[in-house]
């Protein structure tokens, strides 16, 4: 329970203090690279796991609807006027 609460103790009293980074002490970042690195390969594990329980048509539709969503929102050009008449 307490290594739950560790992160998100470390991430608010970083975001409330002026100090720098590097004043933390070697074993709080280890903990807290540790408890990152647990919880990066968690994430990465459901997401696997929630892929192989659909079926073949799903992931299908969900890598096109995923190739999609990323063309839709990769940064645009500016309007054409915008861009001839910029100083």
């Amino acid at each position: 329970m307490l290594l739950c609460i560790y992160p998100a103790f470390i991430t608010l009293s970083k975001a409330q203090s002026s100090e720098p980074e590097n004043s933390r002490s070697k074993k709080e970042q280890q903990a807290f690279d540790a408890q990152e690195k647990k919880r990066i390969k968690s994430d990465e594990a459901g997401r696997k796991r929630h892929q192989k329980i659909q079926t073949k048509k799903t992931r299908k539709r969900m890598k096109e609807s995923k190739k999609k969503s990323r063309r839709v929102n990769e940064p645009k050009k500016e309007f054409f006027l915008f861009r001839w008449f910029k100083k």
